[in-house]
This record gives C-alpha cells, structure tokens and sequence, in this order.
C-alpha cells in the first residue's frame, strides 16, 4: 500500500445537488475525482458513469502499474496509459451515447483527474477543470493542465492569469468526457518522494480557495492522512461553498529499493524534468504540455563510475541526457569527449536503431534520462504533431552537424594542402 488517503465530497452551501463524485482505493492504489456537469440529474449521471469506469477497471490498472514497475521496460509502462486511455474511452461513450439518446440528458458532462499510485511514480490521467497537486517540501506544484477556454486564452496571450479572478468564462470547459464521441486525455508520470502528497480535487475548492491557503491548511494538519480532506472541504464552505466539492488526499510511503550500486539518489523533480527537457534542441519547439507528454516516456538510470552506458559497435535504440555526474565517450579505447550535466547522446538511436559509433562509460557517479525508440514510435503514433516538432529539431540538429564536420574536413585539408 504505497499511500494513504482521506477523501471526502459535499453538495457546498449553495447547491442542493451534489454532482461532484470520489473513488479512493489505497489498497489498489487508484484515486479519482470527478465533477459531473449538465444541471438537474444529468451531471450527477456523468460523474457516476465516469467513477463506475474507473471502479470496474481499478484491479486491472493496479495489475499493469506492479508489472511496469517489477520489470522496467517500456511496453509495459506503455501498457498502463494504454489502460487509462481504455478506461478514459469507455467513460466517455457512456456518457456521449446515454446523452444522445435521451433528451434529459442532452449535455451531460464530466471531468476526470486520476491517479495510479504505484511505490515509485504516478500515472495521471486528466480531462477538464479538476486539479491534482503535488505537495513536497512545502511547496505545492499543480501537474495537471486545465482544459478550459480561459487557460487557452492564457496561453495565447489574450487574457492574464491575474484577470481570470474576474473572467467571466473562466468554467466554461474546452474539454471533457462525453462532449464528443471520442476524448484525448492528458496522460503524465510524474516519479514520488517519501512523504510526497497528492491533492486530487474539484474546481469547488480551487475556484474559491486560494492556492497558498489549501498549501497552508495542509500543513497545518498534523495527521499524515486523516481530516486533511474533511479540513480542505470544510475551508471551501468557509469561503461560501458555491460549488459541490470533492477533494481527496494521498500522503505516500514510497517503497522503492535502490537498484543499482550508485546511492539512492531522490527521483528528480517533475518540474525539473521539464525544465531539462524544454533545454535540448530536439524539445525546443515544445510548449509545457507537450514536454509533459514527453516525459512519460522518460526513465531514470543510475549508473556507477566505470560502467557502460552504451559500448561502441553495439545495436542501440535510446537516447540519453545526463542529470548528474560525468562520463566519457570512447572510440576504439581512447577517451576522446567528455559529457557533463545537459549533455545528451544518441539522437540517431531514435529514428535508426543503428549499432553505436563510441561507447560512452561513467567516470563519476551519473544520473541519466533515458527516451527508447519504441517510446518516441509510440509517441509519434498517439501524439503526431509533438513527435513531427521533435524529428524537427532533430534534423535541424543533425544538419548543423553534418555541416560543421564538412567545415571541419575543408580545414583539416586545406592545412595537409
């Protein structure tokens, strides 16, 4: 059981009915929040439909997510977001065909934000306006990405995030499950500390309750567990309850053993992985949501001083770029380059799979960020204009050194001449 949980949902003080609906399972680890939209019983039938799919789907997403974690490869991380993608999917058919079929129901909504809690990471999935936080060292990070015509319009410049207290379309949803016959949710991975806590909640908190406040009310509570729901329920009817609510706290007891001989090193955090990411040529184009897509193909390797990370001649499909420490590049034995902190290796790796020109070795203790050529395929498949910005950028990178090494040939002959 790698969290604990408290979870609570209430109708508010100025609504009589409660459209807002929970699902926590620390035993499963699976944790869901949604907020039903459509008035009368419509948007409380949505929100059940979308906690029923993730109820019934609950044993067989806590399965994929301890395969993924035991063996580490790829497919199987791959084969969890397939599973919430499955899950996203069936929720909103029910919700787009029950509405279509029945008058009453005409315009039946909901949102979704779920987390699979595993003893390591956490897989997200997420369509709408309701939040998942992140809360570590007394800051509080929001990793999801509001699905709303305001938070586009922020984006595009038209609108700041200061006017949006008095935005007049602030709610006013650009996606959600049941609006169309087919949805795209965000999916993330975001990598746990011991002691992390996940916020899961509905924008009947958030709307009226400042960010540092729930920060604050938080800490204030001295159980790891317990009350912190019931307390952060309690402070948004103390701001005027104008919305159901529905809130759900999860403190994690990470679980993980060291896997490699280099010392346990903390997971690095997810704003640093974008920040990382959003440095290298081949994510330059990226806005954050598209980095966030990238990282869930991202896996962390540690590796101890002498050890190989790749060895010349051999077939490799992965790309690198160094976290922490230093290490070497070697062609034929001889060390010719060092690679420090942002460096990055292997971009012909993701689109030729071809066997290795140097080997690359560890002169110091190293932290890497590893991307496969299966991962970025799947990328490219789910996800096509992030994955054509990327091949951009990797041939404009690949180009310039093509370019430089003529430069280099024309020199080098011109002194031999």
């Amino acid at each position: 059981m790698p969290g604990r949980s408290s979870a609570q949902t209430d109708p508010g003080l100025v609504r009589t009915r409660n459209e807002d609906e929970i699902f926590a399972n620390d035993a499963l680890g699976v944790y869901v929040v949604a907020d039903g939209v459509g008035g009368e019983a419509a948007g409380e039938l949505a929100a059940r439909l979308t906690i029923a799919a993730f109820e019934a789907a609950a044993a067989d997403l806590s399965r994929r997510v301890r395969v993924a974690e035991r063996s580490g490869l790829d497919s199987d991380r791959r084969a969890v977001f397939d599973g919430l993608a499955a899950v996203l999917e069936q929720a909103n058919r029910e919700i787009f065909e029950q509405a279509r079929d029945d008058d009453a129901l005409r315009g039946m909504m909901s949102t979704v934000t779920a987390a699979l809690v595993s003893n390591a990471a956490v897989y997200i999935a997420h369509v709408g306006d309701s939040r998942m936080y992140l809360v570590r060292d007394g800051q509080m990070d929001q990793l999801t990405v509001d699905h709303t015509l305001a938070e586009e319009l922020v984006r595009a410049g038209r609108v700041t995030r200061d006017q949006l207290t008095t935005f007049r379309f602030r709610n006013v949803l650009s996606r959600a499950l049941g609006e169309r016959p087919t949805v795209a949710g965000d999916l993330l991975y975001v990598d746990l500390r011991d002691r992390d806590e996940l916020l899961l909640c509905s924008d009947g908190l958030t709307d009226v309750v400042a960010e540092l406040d729930i920060l604050r009310a938080l800490v204030a509570q001295p159980d790891p567990a317990a009350r912190r729901a019931q307390a952060l329920v309690q402070l948004a009817n103390d701001h005027g309850g104008a919305d159901n609510i529905a809130v759900i706290v999860v403190r994690i007891a990470v679980l993980r053993e060291p896997t490699t001989t280099v010392s346990a090193l903390p997971a690095t955090d997810h704003t640093t992985k974008l920040d990382l990411l959003g440095g290298l040529d081949f994510c330059q184009h990226l806005s954050s949501e598209e980095r966030m897509k990238v990282v869930r193909y991202v896996h962390e390797v540690d590796v101890a001083p002498g050890d190989f990370v790749v060895r010349q001649g051999d077939a490799s499909q992965d790309f690198y770029l160094v976290v922490e420490g230093q290490l070497e590049v070697r062609v034929d034995g001889q060390r010719v380059h060092e690679l420090g902190v942002g460096a990055s290796f292997g971009e012909i790796a993701l689109v030729s799979g071809g066997p290795r020109s140097a080997s690359v070795v560890a002169s110091k203790a190293s932290r890497l960020f590893r991307i496969s050529r299966d991962g970025f395929y799947d990328l490219g498949q789910k996800d096509q204009a992030t994955a054509v910005k990327m091949l951009w950028s990797i041939a404009q990178s690949l180009a310039l050194r093509v370019m430089e090494l003529s430069q280099d040939l024309v020199e080098a002959r011109a002194k031999s001449g």
